[in-house]
C-alpha cells in the first residue's frame, strides 16, 4: 500500500463481513480524502474574512458578514453570474425599487 487510492481500493475489493469489522478504519479514510491537502485555500477565506471584518468593523449583522465571505471565497463563480439578469430580479421585487431604480 502506497497511496490513500489504494487503500481505499482495498477497502472496496474486501468482502461486506470483512469490511464491516473494518468500519472505523473506513470512517478514518473518509475523513483523510475529505481534508484539504494544504491549507492554503483555509488560510485564504480566514485572511479575506480578517479584510472584511477590519473594513467593516461592527457595522454589521453576522448573516451579512457570513454571505460575503462566502461570496469572497467562491469569487470565480461569482464572475460568471449575469448582473444585468440578478439587478433585474432585484428590482422586480419591489413596486418601490421599481419605482425608484426603473428598468435596468
Amino acid at each position: 500500500v502506497f497511496t490513500i487510492q489504494d487503500v481505499v481500493y482495498v477497502l472496496h475489493t474486501l468482502q461486506p463481513q470483512t469490511r464491516s469489522m473494518l468500519s472505523e478504519v473506513e470512517k478514518l479514510i473518509k475523513l483523510c480524502l475529505a481534508l484539504p491537502i494544504s491549507v492554503t485555500a483555509s488560510e485564504r477565506s480566514f485572511s479575506a474574512l480578517r479584510r472584511l471584518k477590519t473594513w467593516l468593523r461592527n457595522t454589521m449583522k453576522q448573516e451579512r458578514l457570513t454571505h460575503l465571505a462566502i461570496m469572497n471565497a467562491h469569487s470565480d463563480l461569482l464572475d460568471e453570474c449575469d448582473v444585468s439578469a440578478l439587478l433585474e430580479e432585484f428590482i422586480s421585487r419591489s413596486t418601490e425599487r421599481r419605482s425608484t431604480f426603473g428598468k435596468v
